[in-house]
């Protein structure tokens, strides 16, 4: 569920602030097939995946994909970030320095393979 929240969460971004074709990718394979298969579930998460899909598909359809969690470790580190619990922070200029340090790790790790 935490994981649908935030991927509608961040689609409603990328259509407030008008960021393109999203690509969304996460590391729940059960979460990326009900998105794609959302229309006959009737559940509060069923709900959330066809409102992901419709904003997926309003946003020009740029696609859910599953990959690793490993490929994922940035996106888990700024899950763990510990943030007030009564505040919600969005980086969109320069997000916290754990953050950059796995991005900055990925793409020597990406360069090598």
């Amino acid at each position: 569920m935490g994981e649908a929240l935030a991927a509608e969460l961040g689609l409603q971004l990328v259509r407030q602030h008008q960021l393109g074709v999203p690509i969304l990718e996460m590391d729940c394979e059960t979460i990326r097939k009900r998105i794609c298969d959302a229309n006959s579930d009737q559940t509060e998460l069923g709900v959330i995946c066809r409102n992901i899909k419709r904003l997926l598909q309003e946003l020009g359809d740029g696609g859910c994909r599953h990959v690793y969690r490993t490929a994922n470790a940035a996106a888990h580190i700024m899950a763990h970030t510990r943030t007030r619990w009564n505040e919600t922070e969005i980086w969109f200029d320069r997000p916290p320095m754990n953050v950059i340090d796995q991005l900055e790790l990925d793409s020597v790790m990406a360069t090598l393979s």
